[in-house]
């Protein structure tokens, strides 16, 4: 699997749609976008990304 910055994965537990975001540092991150404005998670690093993605999302 392969993380591409601006993707976009739907949580298969609560439906919500999310952004993958790389930073300077390379780092990876989802964001959420709502009435509220954004909301990111915590920031891991690529593996861990791939993981957490494989487990609990589907590619949009």
């Amino acid at each position: 699997m392969r993380l591409r910055n601006g993707d976009f994965y739907t949580n298969v537990f609560t439906n919500k749609l999310y952004r993958l975001n790389e930073d300077d540092d390379s780092s990876w991150y989802l964001s959420l976008r709502d009435k509220e404005g954004y909301h990111e998670t915590e920031k891991t690093s690529g593996r861990d990304m791939i993981r957490l993605v494989k487990g609990s999302y589907i590619k949009s």
